[in-house]
């Protein structure tokens, strides 16, 4: 009796509506329809306070998405003749005229250019015409050794950029910090370090500022500046190309989007070619004949696209072109210029079409196999097999004399080799038509109740052949198939919405990729489907009966 005298009006208001609807007075029951109550009310006291929140409902979103879609679209084709009439503009704006009406403003410059004998350093002509020349020239490709050679120590730039910077010595990079206003360093802390091998650099032992012990000019930039992560992939046109990466090395993080075609094709990019070679003199004869032919087969077939060959040291590098000029001389053949045969060491930065990866490492010609792997084996040296694995745009053609199971390199102390034996069964997955993407795990969070769950579980009972899969694509989902057996993606407001930090890309970069991929598509939302569920799930039918 007390209580029931302590409580307010609201309340005993709220315990009436209850009894109502529960008057067996059952706790869980009452429970539920009590925190249901509650999330109305707060979802209710939202939207009134930000009517926004609504507009999902209302069909106003689609067309602020549209309007934005076309603006960007508007704004990337005319921001190219901007930057060129600003540029135009910057080389006439100022001229000087002499009173004979004669320009003089690049009057000297010309013919400091011009003249054939006592031509003047690049250095000592910035100096003198520097306002001249930055006005016809205003962006600079240049090493970090050719920038310190060429322009005076002080702000010249109003933006220096650092691309690959994990590979870039901090005190090669500092003096061309020292030239610009600004500075953006761009780089990928999973691919190759700097490298002293051949050069020459001054180390004090008893140094141990952090600052000093640190080599990349990425890593040491890291520990001042703000770090953005590029999460999107464009160079691999399948997935099965970077999943790998993606898994051990970027956590999942990296977002691809595969051509539509290509993923109904089930055609594999990955391909695991064994051979029985033999590892001698730190080369592969027999691996290296295979790459041979493998690439006079592609030149053949298809001459249009681009072929890249890495292996894992010079001596089988040396050995691939030889054997390359000899097989193309032979068959009156002429070497495509856009072929390369490069080691892991130095292909960093280049892509092409078709990649041929020579494992090389094999048993010696007494069936003895040494696990001596080189620079994969040096702390760090997993990076290297990264960058060789995600060189090519289209496929990647691994060719091997051993199976995955005879690297016994669970007791090494660096991951090189360990990663090189996951990379071999991959490959062989792939080739075996068992592949599965990599779906990074959602961070946890408090929601049981995903929209996703509810769309695979109605599709698959309303729809059974075709075949409603949540989480199949890292992309998206719910995937299903449509009448033309094409997948369809079903899109939700769940984490993969939650936790893109990017209005425009979820609104506009990605539809527009998606029709630029080939894929159909139909953005979904929890709103609608508490609201109206049997005009939501008329919506999901219209889309797979398309």
């Amino acid at each position: 009796d007390n209580i029931k005298e302590a409580l307010t009006p609201d309340e005993k208001n709220c315990i009436s509506k209850l009894h109502d609807a529960h008057e067996d007075w059952q706790p869980e029951k009452i429970q539920r329809t009590f925190i249901n109550s509650l999330c109305l009310a707060w979802i209710d006291h939202l939207e009134t306070k930000f009517p926004v929140l609504r507009i999902v409902s209302s069909g106003k979103l689609q067309l602020i998405e549209s309007e934005l879609q076309d603006i960007l679209g508007e704004k990337q084709k005319i921001s190219n003749e901007i930057i060129l009439l600003r540029a135009r503009e910057r080389v006439a704006d100022d001229l000087e005229f002499n009173r004979l009406n004669n320009r003089v403003t690049y009057r000297d410059l010309h013919h400091q250019l011009t003249k054939k004998k006592r031509i003047w350093p690049i250095r000592k002509l910035l100096a003198e015409f520097e306002s001249e020349i930055f006005r016809l020239l205003p962006c600079w490709l240049a090493s970090p050794e050719s920038v310190s050679a060429i322009f005076p120590l002080r702000e010249m730039f109003d933006l220096v950029i650092f691309d690959e910077a994990s590979q870039c010595f901090t005190e090669r990079g500092i003096p061309a910090m020292y030239r610009g206003k600004q500075v953006i360093v761009a780089g990928d802390d999973k691919q190759l370090k700097p490298s002293d091998l051949y050069r020459i650099r001054w180390q004090d032992e008893t140094e141990e500022d952090p600052d000093i012990e640190v080599d990349s000019l990425l890593e040491l930039s890291g520990r001042y500046l703000m770090e953005l992560p590029l999460r999107s992939h464009y160079r691999s046109k399948s997935l099965e190309l970077i999943d790998f990466s993606n898994e051990h090395f970027y956590e999942g993080q990296l977002t691809l989007l595969p051509n539509a075609d290509h993923i109904a094709s089930n055609e594999s990019s990955v391909y695991y070619h064994k051979v029985e070679g033999t590892w001698e003199n730190n080369t592969n004869v027999i691996e290296a004949n295979e790459v041979v032919n493998l690439v006079s087969n592609l030149v053949r077939s298809d001459p249009e696209k681009e072929i890249g060959v890495v292996c894992f040291n010079v001596p089988q590098q040396m050995l691939i072109l030889d054997l390359l000029e000899t097989s193309f001389g032979e068959q009156q053949m002429t070497i495509p210029e856009s072929l390369i045969v490069k080691n892991i060491e130095n292909v960093q930065g280049d892509e092409k079409d078709v990649i041929i990866f020579s494992i090389g490492y094999a048993p010696d010609p007494k069936g003895k196999m040494h696990f001596q792997f080189g620079s994969l084996s040096m702390p760090g040296g997993e990076n290297r097999l990264n960058v060789a694995i995600t060189r090519a745009r289209e496929k990647i053609i691994v060719v091997t004399s051993i199976l995955p199971e005879q690297l016994q390199v669970d007791d090494l102390k660096n991951e090189g080799p360990k990663l090189l034996k996951k990379y071999l069964q991959y490959t062989k997955t792939v080739a075996d038509g068992k592949f599965k993407p990599f779906i990074a795990q959602i961070r946890d969070t408090k929601t049981k109740w995903y929209l996703k769950d509810m769309v695979e579980s109605w599709g698959n009972e309303k729809f059974p052949d075709k075949l409603f899969k949540k989480d199949e694509l890292p992309f998206a989902d719910v995937s299903a198939h449509l009448q033309n057996n094409k997948l369809g993606l079903i899109l939700t407001d769940d984490e993969l919405y939650r936790q893109n930090p990017s209005v425009k890309d979820l609104h506009a970069s990605m539809p527009h990729l998606f029709e630029q991929k080939k894929w159909k598509h139909v953005r979904t939302y929890s709103r609608n489907y508490w609201r109206d569920q049997e005009k939501f799930y008329n919506e999901i039918a219209k889309f797979v009966a398309s």
